[in-house]
């Protein structure tokens, strides 16, 4: 694939500043009567954003004044029952690259501002999903986890419940949000094959403890609420989030009409797809409903009603505990308890309802009434709720969404296995990550001299020592040894695993010990890729790390019939900060796995690593040798590695497109498709290869199977953001080959949403513009492209070639030389300086621009045919007739040579 020299770091994500090494974010709120909340908000924001902008739907407070003292900009937004609208209407006005989305009760800490900003400049996504602290006294909240002192922000609330949603994306007309209550704008990213991931940076959000939630947010979301049920009868979740709304505003007879129409729609459905909604948790909306109309027995039927549909609901456990606990039936109730908290042992909620329940079966009297059976105090779990913002409603999905598959064990131990070395500053952030999910952490020192071992052991860690031998594996096998639990997951010091996927991997641990567990890897930094990794397994005897680099866990595991699964478990590296750290570490790994293959020359998985090493330098001789060795040298084939053959085939056919050798290079990608066809990557170099080859129906039909396949993961690093473009701006460019200029631009068009930090694609629909004559829409693609890669010399020359065309002499001459500093060896500009030098009347320079020309481009007729009609004016014609004559031997049929060739002739003879 095609890809130019470029440092991530240096590209900015949006609308771009040439020179400027940060962006503009644009921060967006709606607001109505919240002046005692938006100081603080605004406070913490400060200068650190390019604009704050501030809608405000109706306040009769000093909300507008509040804003406007701090430098917001504020609006009118009539109120319509629809939050998307009011929040689109102020991204409509907003200018800055990139939007952030924050309610008036929320606050992003001073100290992450410049977080965000390393985020987006990463370009690593369209849009980035933020976590939520909803900081609450109530322990019931699912996910709740008391506050650690991490933020001056948590200071005064004894803990916090995580939501998620995306809060920060790019300043896209694409972009909105969408739903008139708990509005997102995930769909519209993913509708054009946008890319989001997590932003590690928490906000803060007080509304749970500070506000009154029974007044007149109560009363906003319930008009919202029935507008959006009114409008979509048949949706079930439009039902949920009505009887949600109805409950809390006191209608609890509508509430329970509502939320029977709920699960009616939702049983008829011959499959629910959509993931925010569970029958199981619509029973426990109904359940709460009933309770408190003071239908006991309606809502301990509700409560088994969900369970019969997810025996694993612990929230459905827990309350059917509480209403049995009520009715005096102890003993089931403390059955339901321990069951619920097998299931959920992190809950607060509901340890204190077992405690209780315990004490009370001490002290139940002969009638079997309890005095703990009225306890106001008793912790009901919250049942799942929406409240109109996106905190409840993303709680009971990332709830939902942890939960997952079937649990075997309420008892099982997870060890955190790490080997590190000089991680003082890194350590620390990994292991705050993790702490609240491992029972043991064990760190292996491979010769630290800094305070890493310290930072391990204030965590409480195993410390095991090992001395360095060049040996990945050796180490890390090392800590293996020294973990006691079930399950070990191994992390580097610059892994991040975002506390979202906490439960998610406490319910994969819960399962059979017959299976181990791929995540994905989203290494952030210079590049941004991501790949699958195995990274949580069972501990038991024999599965340990092989190869001394990039070592694995695979041979072993299948060695012993371990299945391996997939899952959406996040690991995110941050390592890889510059292309220098880049290079320094794929030359300390490349060392070493030179000397293993000196020892072990038949290693063709190291091998393999050896050949991309080299591939990525461009030593593509280097490369190509050791594909090779791979292919015709060792058991690769024999063993039936089709991942080590495929990628031989794949990266010989890309070595020798590299050198230019199409042909050759088309053999081998054939070989690797005839491995596997679905490889996404394999099939968009086959679309290069034959758009190189002007082949451009081939082309077109492996594009369209790469695109298939462009959001699989597989074990090989691969930057998806970057498969996504190329799919489209190769076909584009094919579609442009055969003339379908409009198709063309619309793909070019998407190439550039998917990834708008690249210029080619800007580039591109810039020519196609000065084609069609639309010379305003030409420029400023053009002067897109150049705010992107100021320095490409393609995006110069043409910036130059329409100054000449629009008759700007100085500024044409001022751009196509600037082009030649970049790159001298390009032709094209130093034909168009010709014509500027002749139409400047400076024949010499003209000349000596055509000839350069005709130096670097020796199969091209253009700037022979200008130079002889130069030699023409100066009356030099045998040596102009000698031009054309060359012209001719490249192309025939143009007029204006043929005819400066008879000129030329006939002056000749008439000289003669």
């Amino acid at each position: 694939m095609a890809k130019r020299k470029r440092q991530r770091t240096k590209r900015k994500a949006g609308r771009r500043v040439p020179g400027r090494q940060d962006v503009r974010i644009s921060v967006c709120m709606i607001a109505r009567d919240e002046e005692i909340f938006l100081t603080r908000c605004l406070d913490n924001i400060g200068e650190s954003a390019f604009e704050i902008l501030v809608g405000d739907t109706g306040s009769v407070d000093n909300t507008r004044e509040v804003a406007r003292t701090s430098g917001a900009q504020v609006f009118d937004i009539p109120w319509a029952n629809d939050f998307s609208k009011a929040r689109n209407e102020v991204i409509d006005r907003a200018r800055g690259d990139w939007i952030l989305v924050l309610d008036c009760d929320e606050v992003i800490s001073r100290k992450d501002w410049d977080v965000i900003r390393k985020t987006v400049l990463s370009g690593r996504a369209v849009g980035y999903r933020m976590t939520t602290r909803n900081y609450t006294s109530s322990s019931d909240r699912a996910g709740w986890r008391p506050c650690k002192g991490e933020y001056d922000e948590e200071a005064l609330y004894s803990g916090w419940f995580p939501t998620t949603k995306v809060r920060l994306f790019e300043n896209r007309p694409r972009i909105r949000f969408e739903g008139a209550l708990h509005e997102l704008v995930e769909s519209s990213i993913e509708a054009f094959g946008g890319g989001i991931v997590d932003c590690l940076v928490p906000v803060h959000h007080y509304g749970y403890v500070e506000k009154d939630r029974t007044g007149k947010m109560a009363t906003l979301y319930l008009d919202a609420a029935e507008q959006k049920a009114a409008a979509d009868a048949g949706n079930p979740k439009a039902k949920y989030e009505l009887a949600i709304a109805r409950r809390d505003s006191g209608n609890l007879e509508e509430a329970r009409s509502a939320i029977r129409e709920c699960i009616g729609q939702v049983r008829d459905l011959p499959e629910n797809t959509d993931p925010y909604l569970r029958l199981d948790y619509a029973y426990l909306i109904e359940g709460d409903i009933l309770g408190r109309m003071g239908d006991s027995n309606g809502a301990r039927e509700s409560c088994r009603k969900a369970l019969a549909v997810n025996p694993q609901c612990h929230e459905a456990l827990n309350n059917l505990g509480t209403a049995l606990l009520r009715d005096g039936d102890l003993e089931q109730a403390r059955d339901c308890y321990q069951k619920a908290l097998g299931i959920a042992p992190e809950m607060e909620a509901i340890k204190k309802n077992l405690e209780k329940v315990n004490r009370a079966l001490g002290t139940t009297s002969l009638s079997g009434e309890t005095g703990l059976a009225r306890d106001r105090e008793l912790v009901a779990n919250t049942p799942p709720d929406e409240k109109g913002d996106d905190a409840n409603t993303s709680s009971i999905l990332t709830q939902e969404n942890r939960r997952g598959g079937d649990i075997k064990s309420p008892d099982k131990r997870l060890s955190l296995c790490m080997i590190v070395r000089n991680e003082e500053e890194r350590l620390e952030g990994c292991l705050e990550c993790v702490e609240d999910l491992v029972d043991e952490i064990v760190v292996v020192d491979t010769g630290s001299t800094d305070g890493t071992v310290a930072v391990a052991e204030s965590f409480g860690a195993k410390i095991g020592y090992f001395e360095w031998c060049d040996d990945f594996s050796a180490a890390r096998n090392e800590s293996l040894k020294l973990a006691t639990g079930d399950w070990i997951m191994w992390l580097d010091a610059d892994d991040r695993l975002p506390v979202e996927c906490h439960d998610k991997i406490r319910n994969l641990i819960a399962g059979t010990k017959e299976k181990a567990y791929l995540f994905v890897l989203d290494s952030q930094g210079c590049e941004t890729v991501a790949c699958l990794q195995m990274r949580l397994f069972p501990n038991v005897p024999g599965v340990e790390f092989e190869k001394p680099v990039h070592e694995q866990l695979f041979p072993s595991v299948a060695r012993l019939g371990i299945e391996v699964e997939p899952t959406d478990v996040i690991v995110v590296h941050t390592g890889y900060t510059t292309t220098e750290v880049v290079r320094d570490k794929m030359e300390r790994y490349l060392r070493i796995m030179e000397r293993w293959l000196e020892d072990h020359p038949g290693d063709y998985v190291v091998r393999s690593n050896v050949a991309m090493t080299y591939f990525v330098w461009k030593e593509l001789n280097t490369a190509i040798g050791h594909y090779e060795k791979i292919l015709h040298e060792s058991d690769c084939k024999k063993d039936g590695n089709l991942v080590i053959e495929t990628t031989a085939w794949l990266y010989l056919g890309r070595c020798y497109m590299r050198k230019g050798d199409f042909d050759q290079g088309l053999a081998f990608l054939l070989e690797a498709l005839k491995l596997d066809d679905q490889y996404a990557v394999t099939n968009v170099t086959l679309g290069e290869c034959y758009l190189k080859m002007d082949r451009p129906q081939d082309s077109l039909q492996a594009l369209d199977q790469a695109q298939k396949f462009e959001d699989q993961l597989t074990f090989a690093a691969n930057d998806p953001i970057a498969l996504k473009y190329w799919i489209r701006f190769f076909k584009a460019q094919n579609l442009e080959s055969l003339g379908q200029l409009d198709e063309a631009l619309s793909l070019y068009q998407q190439a550039n949403e998917v990834d708008p930090t690249r210029s080619d694609a800007l580039g591109a629909i810039s020519t196609l513009h000065r084609k069609a004559g639309r010379m305003a829409e030409a420029v400023k693609a053009l002067e897109g492209a150049l705010e992107i890669d100021p320095d490409d010399p393609r995006h110069r020359f043409n910036r130059g070639t329409f100054y000449l065309e629009d008759g700007q002499m100085e500024a044409a001459e001022k751009w196509l030389r600037s082009t030649l500093e970049i790159n001298p060896d390009m032709p094209g500009p130093y034909l168009n300086l010709g014509i500027v030098a002749r139409r400047q009347g400076d024949m010499q320079t003209a000349e000596e621009m055509y000839r350069h020309a005709i130096e670097r481009e020796k199969e091209s007729y253009e700037p022979l045919a200008n130079l002889g009609h130069l030699l023409l004016d100066q009356e030099r014609y045998s040596e102009a007739g000698e031009v054309f004559e060359r012209v001719r031997t490249f192309k025939t049929g143009l007029l204006d040579v043929d005819m400066g060739l008879c000129v030329a002739r006939a002056a000749s003879a008439d000289l003669e």
